[in-house]
């Protein structure tokens, strides 16, 4: 019998819960950047690694959040949550669909591949890619952050850019 049943795809995120502490010194803000290793059990690590079970310690965070940003995701979110560890990958949800409702510009729909790809755009990046003014570049930026599509980081001046938002925001459409 043909299963019939309505089916869609899912924007939420994937959370990977693991029993455990992190390493003391180790934050989950520090798994950002390269780091050593600080395996919680060095005796069971390095035979492990040797026989090439696992990669060389200290480099999987810093490999997720290059991987997501291969495949145009936002990186991925890492937090202690009181004896779990939790790291949070979070689905492409500016699919072409999606960014179909929100009726935007071409300018708009080409910064959005270009953060995808980049990860992160500055104003004046926005005026190089397409081309625009300083004021519309602003104003197209500023409806993309309060659009939900883009969250803008900082609040004037060369150090504000805009990423990716990881969760949407259902002020102009709805999941049907």
């Amino acid at each position: 019998m043909k299963n019939t049943a309505p089916s869609r795809q899912h924007i939420l995120p994937t959370n990977i819960w693991n029993p455990g502490e992190l390493p003391p010194g180790l934050t989950p803000e520090l798994l950002r950047e390269p780091h050593g290793p600080l395996p919680r059990n060095p005796l069971i690590a390095e035979p492990l690694y040797r026989i090439k079970y696992v990669e060389k310690a200290g480099t999987g965070t810093t490999d997720m959040i290059a991987d997501c940003r291969k495949a145009g995701l936002p990186g991925p979110d890492f937090e202690q949550r009181g004896p779990y560890f939790v790291v949070t990958v979070w689905r492409d949800w500016l699919t072409d669909e999606v960014l179909a409702r929100f009726q935007l510009n071409e300018r708009q729909l080409l910064t959005v591949s270009y953060v995808k790809k980049m990860g992160r755009i500055s104003n004046s990046e926005y005026q190089k890619l397409t081309g625009a003014s300083r004021p519309t570049a602003s104003r197209d930026l500023d409806e993309l952050s309060k659009r939900g599509i883009l969250k803008k980081i900082g609040t004037t001046g060369k150090g504000t850019h805009y990423l990716l938002s990881k969760k949407r925001i259902t002020k102009d459409f709805k999941e049907s």
